[in-house]
């Protein structure tokens, strides 16, 4: 069994920063507390840098028919050169029948991934549908993105019955666009969209989600993949990533960290190196899907 320390690492998220130590025991982490004075065991002392959890990416347009080559190389540029170690992806389905179907096809195009991966359901506002909801709670899909460029079919959707559905999984919901409307007639929509989401009281985000950049620890939360993500837990996976501080940080404790101003040096997932000053390290089928089963339990 290895045991080893990580000592005075500065653990900073986009909601808080702490100065803590890990206990470590065979890739989990055994304990978390602010230091461990009095333990033999080997130390890897960060606190040269600044410690995150490693990140999680949203891309629901991560193709499903890429060769293995192409394939290794979407997911070392757009995923793992950021520090991802799990990736927040969807299926898409034009009819209600091919449901199951678009599922397989897209959890089959993941089988070769070096990344985690939680799986939602983009779709025309005409098919959020009671039927699809169930679907969606049998499944464990925790995301639904609904496309709004048609505000017809969206006031057609029988928001009464969805909300009825989602007491025991609260899945949440997504605007996206699928046309590129003018910036007047987006927000027009987007309005639209988040009156009647909070009129009825349904779990959803105002806007859209950005893609391919990491994942906001409110978002994680509203979905569910916190604290299972974007979080250090006694006894879950060691899974972090080591940026470089800033020269003029004179006190990095004070402010909220922000990943696009620092350097990633380091990305260590379960216990595979993914990042290394500057260099990708792919890991084919190392990665497993993360099924969701308590959607906003902590918003």
């Amino acid at each position: 069994m290895s045991k080893y320390i990580i000592e005075d690492a500065l653990y900073a998220t986009d909601e808080s920063n702490r100065r803590v130590s890990f206990l470590v025991e065979d890739d989990k982490i055994a304990a978390i507390r602010e230091k461990f004075s009095y333990y033999s065991h080997i130390r890897l002392n960060i606190s040269p840098f600044i410690m995150t959890p490693s990140h999680v990416i949203c891309d629901t347009n991560l193709p499903v028919d890429l060769d293995f080559s192409s394939f290794k190389t979407y997911f070392l540029d757009h995923f793992i050169s950021k520090g991802c170690a799990t990736i927040l992806t969807s299926f898409t389905i034009s009819y209600e029948f091919e449901f199951l179907g678009k599922l397989e096809e897209r959890k089959t195009s993941l089988l070769s991934s070096p990344l985690d991966y939680t799986i939602g359901l983009s779709a025309p506002a005409h098919l959020i549908t009671p039927e699809v909801i169930r679907l969606c709670k049998r499944n464990r899909v925790p995301v639904i993105w609904v496309e709004v460029d048609d505000m017809e079919a969206f006031r057609s959707i029988k928001w009464g019955w969805v909300k009825g559905l989602l007491y025991d999984y609260r899945i949440t919901f997504v605007p996206f666009f699928t046309t590129k409307l003018d910036k007047k007639q987006k927000m027009k929509h987007l309005r639209m969209w988040q009156k009647t989401m909070s009129s009825e009281n349904i779990p959803h985000f105002s806007d859209e989600m950005k893609q391919k950049v990491p994942m906001s620890i409110s978002q994680l939360k509203k979905i569910g993949m916190y604290p299972h993500r974007g979080n250090f837990l006694p006894g879950g996976e060691i899974s972090y990533n080591l940026y470089m501080k800033k020269e003029m940080d004179q006190s990095p404790d004070d402010s909220l960290f922000h990943y696009e101003s620092h350097v990633l040096k380091c990305t260590m997932n379960r216990g595979k190196y993914h990042f290394l000053n500057g260099r990708t390290y792919f890991h084919p089928g190392a990665g497993k899907e993360l099924k969701i089963q308590t959607p906003g339990f902590f918003t």
